[in-house]
């Protein structure tokens, strides 16, 4: 199973329409949203991703460098792999992997996600977790009606803190009899108080059989670090911010 087919959600930072425009959510995760679409592509951070098979053995680490403030071609760098520098095999399979990401990159989040008919679905002094659907058809490999979302806002600071993606069920694929459970988790963090929070975690796991026996998934975990604020390279050319996106559902 592709565990990073399962997260819609984690490229908070694809943005390519002229204008922002408001998603239909409730007021204050609209805003919530608006906050983190204005501030797309102005830190550079060091990303690490760090692989597990479906035993918890750790099957690969990376650490990349992504400066948005460089020309397009240059703004991502492997600079680690398991430890070590990447070879030059390495480097040039790390870019047609990352190639086929920004290829999928795109589709505005409002076309994954059924914004109007978000809900509470709990509060506290501190927050507000609304529960998301996703729209019918949203995934051409996924039965989105199997996915729901919740997401997590700062009353305070009126800024998403969190957003989890979760099945309601177990569900069959083509290539694996039956999907499990499949669970998703960002969390975000303040770099700057005068700055919006910023995805600093994600961790994603799934889990499945098949032909009723032999058991597929994995999990990944993301961290971000050494976050330095920097003028995106696309503001040279006076490009305007739009709606947010996610990579491929």
């Amino acid at each position: 199973m592709r565990l990073l087919a399962i997260l819609p959600l984690l490229a908070a930072g694809a943005f390519a329409q002229p204008q922002p425009e408001p998603t239909g959510a409730p007021p204050v995760l609209d805003a919530a949203l608006q906050k983190l679409i204005a501030d797309d592509d102005r830190w550079a951070s060091t990303r690490t991703m760090r692989v597990y098979d479906k035993d918890g053995r750790l099957e690969r680490t990376d650490v990349e460098r992504y400066n948005p403030s460089l020309p397009p071609d240059d703004q991502w760098r492997l600079v680690l792999r398991n430890g070590t520098p990447p070879s030059a095999g390495e480097v040039r399979s790390w870019q047609r992997q990352r190639e086929r990401e920004m290829r999928r990159r795109g589709r505005p989040l409002g076309a994954i996600l059924d914004f109007p008919r978000a809900t509470v679905a709990d509060e506290t002094a501190a927050d507000v977790i609304f529960t998301v659907p996703i729209l019918p058809g949203a995934s051409r490999r996924l039965p989105a009606e199997k996915f729901y979302v919740l997401m997590q806002v700062s009353k305070e600071r009126g800024e998403l803190v969190r957003f989890a993606l979760r099945t309601t069920e177990a569900f069959r694929v083509v290539g694996v009899a039956r999907v499990d459970n499949v669970e998703a988790d960002a969390h975000f963090g303040v770099i700057d108080p005068q700055y919006v929070a910023q995805p600093v975690k994600v961790t994603a796991a799934g889990a499945g059989r098949v032909v009723w026996l032999f058991r597929v998934g994995g999990r990944a975990e993301i961290s971000w670090s050494d976050f330095q604020r920097v003028q995106p390279y696309s503001d040279r050319y006076n490009v305007t911010i739009g709606e947010l996106k996610a990579l491929d559902f």
